[in-house]
């Protein structure tokens, strides 16, 4: 009876192993995937702070100013600040507006920049379709206003 009750440990200690490793293996692949997918978004974020980072600062701060216009004040803010206080978060709600504004323009002006952009470079895909079957006629136009 003793080697039934060890055999049969041994087996549902195997089992209990053989579980025991597959969770280990599917919560190590599972972790490795986000902490890949979490250093992709970092790199996308880094290289849209990197290339416009005006708008970075400004959404930052405006970000900042929610959270402190959201979050309550507590008693020892009250006690030393006293009616600073007021003046700060006026100063603070005035500037994150005027961040917002100054994130609204770039967003334009990157918008517009875009769109021109996208603009030219369909036109010269059109010119260089249409130019590829009659460029000879084009070269002999621009040659004949050069001479004359």
């Amino acid at each position: 009876m003793t080697d039934t009750r060890t055999a049969g440990t041994s087996t549902g200690s195997d089992k209990s192993g053989s579980r025991a490793g597959s969770a280990y293996e599917a919560t190590k692949a599972k972790t490795s995937a986000a902490y890949s997918a979490t250093r992709e978004r970092a790199s996308s974020v880094a290289g849209k702070v990197g290339s416009n980072p005006v708008a970075a600062i400004a959404g930052g701060f405006a970000v900042g100013a929610v959270l402190a216009a959201v979050l309550p004040t507590t008693r020892r803010e009250t006690e030393l600040l006293g009616g600073v206080g007021g003046k700060i978060t006026d100063a603070a709600r005035d500037a994150a507006n005027s961040a917002v504004e100054a994130g609204r323009a770039q967003v334009e002006e990157l918008t517009q920049d875009a769109a021109t952009k996208v603009g030219q470079a369909v036109i010269g895909a059109v010119t260089a379709s249409a130019g590829g079957g009659s460029g000879d006629t084009g070269g002999s136009n621009g040659g004949g206003s050069a001479s004359a």
